[in-house]
């Protein structure tokens, strides 16, 4: 009878211990999924992020080309194959390009005449028949032609095509004009003026003047024409997405309406899929991110076998307990610390699993700043050092100084974003050491808007302070002004030409507010989440851009002087940011 007794009980323990093991195997299996889902889907957002960004740069170097005839008012065939020859080299996606002048009427036969004179005898001012053949250009206003021409292919096919002859052309060109900033779009073909395929097509406008005119008058009186760059979007795609691919991660792009496939080719049956739309100018794509168990080795499995152990362990104990009834008590002492402690031990592990998860995710924002918000600015400085280097006692000394000016203005990009870094870091750290002194906060408020004045005046905006009490509280002047500096740039950034940007400031009896309001897009409710952390930027357009650290900067900044900086929702359009400050800081 004890024997049968023994046996019911050791087979009924043997059963509960089974069925907890699958459970807790199938909860553990689920959260290693879980996680490796997630992992995968921040390694879709931050290539998608990369490609985006290589688009900006691509820009810039059009951009870059445009700037050629601002600096030297005349280019040369000689000067523009000078200048495109090092981009084309570094980059075997770009198909050609193209600069495109604005030409009267009265200008076409010497313009014609001029290139005959440079070796192009068949040159002439061409456009395209009902049937696709290339006849002259008929007698109009003006005209833009194809002036000069550098691709991978050495041809000079349609030299003098007159681009405004086809509607879609022009009607890039125009807005390019209108807008005065880089124009691009995605088509399945350029018109015959390009091998077929998949293209993109980016259209930098340049002006008479040498700068940008800042109304729409201006801007079509001293239009002068355009760069046009063509680019193979396969290529491209290719060369900035694989050197960041890891294994088992799988690219397909397709057109803004799903129909046609621009790069990669969706798989089926795979484990895990992210869709991400991505927008540059008219360029609309929708990218479809798959991977399969080889990217990062598939779920975590540490968690698993660390459960089965223990499950096995319980197992073991509960026979042991069983046949060794003699020794009952004793064993099940046993067993509960033993369980306790793996209980803490996998209790530590898990905590340190998700330590490294949130370290591993910091290094990964932190090399992407480091290999894109820096590395862009250090490659305007060495192409353009490189250049001076190479040409510049070619160059007159006015495309000297803004050569210099560029290289300048990248450093002190870089000089910005390592400022920001290191503020963070000694927050963080706990170095940063307030000198809190009186002074008057709407003093500080009033020398801050003079510094971003000629910022404001460019969009004709307008400052507003509401104030009617004294305001002279404790505080750190420089950190303070920090603060500001961030929360005036943001609402001058984004407000609109002849806007208002309102800064009430409202004292308490222990504290004073100070409340920024502008009269821009707003932060949309999706992006409120992630406001005030670090190298988080929305998709859309928000208050938080660049790296992602001004506001964090801002609000830790606010919260060591005892503060706190929060953003206010509005009915109306705009967004308010509003921090509030101790009259009397406990730390002076």
């Amino acid at each position: 009878m004890f024997l049968k007794k023994l046996t019911y009980t050791t087979w009924g323990l043997l059963t509960l211990a089974i069925t907890l093991m699958f459970v807790t195997l199938n909860n553990v299996k689920k959260e290693n999924e879980y996680d490796w889902t997630q992992q995968f889907e921040q390694e879709g957002a931050k290539n998608t992020r990369i490609l985006e960004k290589q688009f900006e740069n691509i820009a810039r170097e059009l951009t870059g080309v445009a700037s050629l005839f601002r600096a030297s008012k005349t280019v040369t065939r000689s000067g523009f194959k000078a200048y495109t020859s090092p981009i084309l080299d570094k980059s075997d996606f770009i198909i050609s390009l193209r600069w495109i002048p604005l030409v009267k009427h009265d200008q076409r036969t010497a313009l014609e005449l001029k290139a005959k004179n440079d070796g192009f005898l068949d040159f002439k001012f061409t456009t395209l028949s009902q049937n696709s053949t290339v006849i002259r250009a008929p007698i109009k206003n003006e005209y833009y032609p194809i002036y000069f021409t550098e691709s991978h292919f050495g041809k000079n096919k349609f030299l003098g095509f007159d681009i405004s002859s086809q509607f879609d052309l022009k009607s890039l060109m125009n807005e390019a004009r209108d807008s005065g900033e880089v124009v691009a779009s995605s088509s399945v073909s350029l018109f015959n003026l390009s091998p077929k395929g998949i293209t993109v097509l980016i259209f930098s406008p340049f002006y008479k003047e040498g700068f940008i005119p800042k109304t729409i008058e201006d801007k079509r009186r001293l239009f002068s024409g355009v760069v046009l760059g063509t680019y193979n979007t396969k290529k491209m795609i290719k060369k900035i997405i694989n050197p960041y691919l890891e294994t088992g991660i799988f690219l397909t792009i397709f057109d803004k309406d799903r129909k046609n496939e621009l790069f990669g080719k969706l798989k089926e049956n795979l484990a895990i899929k992210k869709e991400i739309g991505l927008r540059f100018s008219q360029i609309h794509w929708f990218l479809v991110w798959q991977g399969n168990s080889e990217f990062q080795n598939g779920p975590n499995k540490l968690h698993y076998w660390l459960s089965a152990a223990v499950l096995v362990l319980i197992v073991f104990f509960a026979v042991i307990f069983q046949i060794l009834s003699s020794r009952a008590r004793r064993i099940e002492n046993e067993v509960n610390t033993r369980t306790n402690e793996l209980k803490t031990i996998k209790n530590v592990l898990e905590e340190k699993n998700l330590s490294l998860h949130e370290l591993i995710k910091v290094k990964n924002e932190l090399m992407g700043i480091a290999s894109h918000d820096i590395r862009n600015p250090l490659t305007s400085i060495k192409g353009y050092s490189g250049f001076l280097l190479k040409k510049g006692s070619l160059l007159n000394e006015e495309t000297r100084n803004n050569f210099l000016k560029i290289i300048n203005s990248a450093s002190c990009n870089i000089l910005e974003l390592l400022n920001a870094l290191l503020s963070l870091s000694a927050i963080e750290s706990g170095q940063l050491t307030l000198n809190l002194q009186l002074g008057n906060i709407r003093e500080l408020i009033e020398e801050r808007i003079g510094l971003y004045k000629h910022l404001s005046i460019e969009k004709n905006i307008h400052f507003k302070i509401n104030c009617e009490e004294t305001t002279i509280i404790s505080f750190d002047k420089p950190r303070i002004g920090q603060v500001l500096d961030n929360l005036l740039t943001n609402a001058i950034k984004f407000s609109p030409v002849d806007g208002t940007i309102e800064i009430k400031i409202e004292p308490a009896k222990e504290s004073i507010r100070i409340t920024v309001t502008d009269e821009g897009p707003g932060i949309k409710n999706e992006d409120l989440e992630n406001l005030f952390q670090p190298f988080k930027k929305s998709n859309s357009d928000s208050i938080n851009e660049g790296t992602g650290l001004g506001l964090t900067i801002a609000k830790k900044m606010i919260e060591l002087h005892g503060g706190t900086l929060t953003f206010i929702p509005s009915q109306n359009q705009g967004a308010s940011l509003s921090f509030v400050l101790p009259k009397n800081s406990p730390s002076l």
